[in-house]
């Protein structure tokens, strides 16, 4: 093959090194590292270490279109995201539905309710910050006041022991 062969035993010399530096350069240019990958990555990683079950998401009620703003409602293609106002998730052992409101200075009120209302631990996981604990009331209800949006996870585990923890998918606050 003469020059085009490949001896993985060889050396790279500068031409090799000018080349991968200019693809090096284009991959950045064209398809670059997200600035928060390694966040979101140990944020993953975290929620996985929690040994818990995973809920699924199954409503989403969001704004009707007609509620919406004008400009957002006229636009064909229109891709913006909705937010969500009541999310339902459910397990084998646990239904938690939430409901996201407003809070002053942009951030999200969590209204929660979990059945069967026994005693439970709902914690608020969100990359880059400390996890927050709230216990539910005798029928259930749990909140969290004032959240800075972003990702979230909650974990629901019962204060007397007994069955695993259950966490909810990440979701966008």
């Amino acid at each position: 093959m003469g020059d085009l062969s490949f001896d993985p035993k060889g050396r790279l010399d500068t031409d090799d090194g000018a080349v991968l530096t200019r693809l090096a350069r284009l991959v950045e240019t064209v398809d670059p590292v997200p600035n928060d990958l390694v966040e979101r990555s140990l944020f993953a990683i975290t929620l996985a270490g929690l040994e818990a079950d995973l809920m699924e998401a199954v409503y989403l009620d969001a704004p009707l279109a007609g509620v919406r703003g004008a400009a957002a409602a006229a636009r064909a293609d229109d891709t913006a995201p909705a937010e969500a106002k009541t999310i339902t998730f459910t397990h084998d052992s646990l239904t938690v539905m939430i409901s996201l409101s407003p809070s002053p200075g942009g951030r999200v009120r969590i209204d929660g309710w979990a059945a069967p209302a026994a005693g439970l631990d709902v914690e608020l996981h969100r990359p880059g910050v400390d996890v927050v604990t709230v216990a539910s009331d005798e029928d259930g209800r749990f909140a969290f006041d004032s959240v800075e949006r972003g990702r979230a996870s909650l974990v629901v585990r019962r204060t007397d022991g007994g069955g695993g923890a259950v966490s909810t998918p990440v979701i966008e606050l």
